[in-house]
């Protein structure tokens, strides 16, 4: 279950997480940076924080990401060595493409959430009361959730079949597990439903009961098993992650709403 992302892919996706603060830093440097430069040296009033060549680093662009410290010295060694791989013939412009405009549009989807979180409301206490009165199995019980994590999916199944024909959970996860309860059996002790999805599983996982299927994850292949439930005993707690539940299904929403709004406008598709 659950095949691996081929490699390229992986590298993609390097690229662009690595890239897109660089590019943010840079962007003025390249294209833009170019034409300033050439145009108009003075960059038409703004400050010059450092430069390699033709490329420009502004006080403007570092204060507008408010930038931790050393980020200049960063910039300076990552464009030097943007400049040895082009000089090098190491530079693909498809994927240099690519990188750029991956880079702003994470930029304006940021804008566009921080947006409209602004508007969500924070739920009060007597909403969040109702929002678990009506999801009793997410707020209103705990489960005795235990847990192994495997490395890939092929060991995940192998582990699977064999919890399948009888073998002991807590063994297997101390023998197995790669999370940071295997040597207790992999025993996550009684957690509700609603925290469960907080941590990013999904809703079978959260309204588990028995032994669950191989669920893939950013850092590993899991496999949970329920073995009792109970009433919630620690009510604040489970509050403080309803409430959270609440705001982040109100934020989905706000989202959704907008992504319908654009898609009805923009054509937006899987052409292979």
């Amino acid at each position: 279950m659950g095949k691996s992302m081929p490699i390229v892919l992986w590298i993609l996706t390097g690229v662009v997480a690595g890239a897109t603060v660089f590019m943010l830093l840079s962007y003025t440097g390249t294209t833009e940076g170019n034409l300033l430069t050439a145009e108009d040296p003075g960059g038409s009033g703004r400050d010059i924080l450092a430069s390699v060549g033709p490329h420009v680093l502004y006080t403007s662009d570092v204060a507008s990401i408010r930038t931790g410290e050393g980020a200049v010295h960063s910039w300076i060694r990552d464009q030097l060595l943007a400049c040895a791989a082009e000089e090098a013939g190491l530079e693909n412009p498809a994927i240099s493409r690519f990188v750029q405009e991956r880079a702003k549009q994470l930029y304006l989807r940021d804008l566009m959430v921080d947006h409209v979180v602004a508007f969500i409301q924070t739920p009060s206490q007597a909403e969040v009361q109702a929002y678990m009165v009506a999801n009793p199995g997410l707020f209103l019980l705990e489960r005795h959730y235990y847990q192994i994590i495997a490395a890939d999916s092929a060991i995940a199944d192998s582990i699977h079949i064999r919890l399948g024909w009888g073998q002991n959970f807590q063994v297997t996860a101390q023998n197995s597990s790669l999370g940071q309860k295997a040597a207790i059996g992999g025993d996550m002790g009684f957690v509700t439903g609603g925290e469960m999805l907080l941590q990013g599983m999904p809703m079978e996982i959260a309204l588990l009961d028995g032994l669950s299927e191989v669920v893939p994850s950013s850092i590993g292949w899991h496999i949970f098993k329920v073995s009792e439930t109970r009433a919630v005993t620690d009510s604040l707690r489970v509050m403080r992650g309803a409430a959270e539940a609440l705001y982040n299904s109100r934020v989905e929403a706000a989202l959704d709403s907008v992504l319908l709004v654009t898609e009805n406008r923009l054509s937006a598709e899987v052409v292979h």
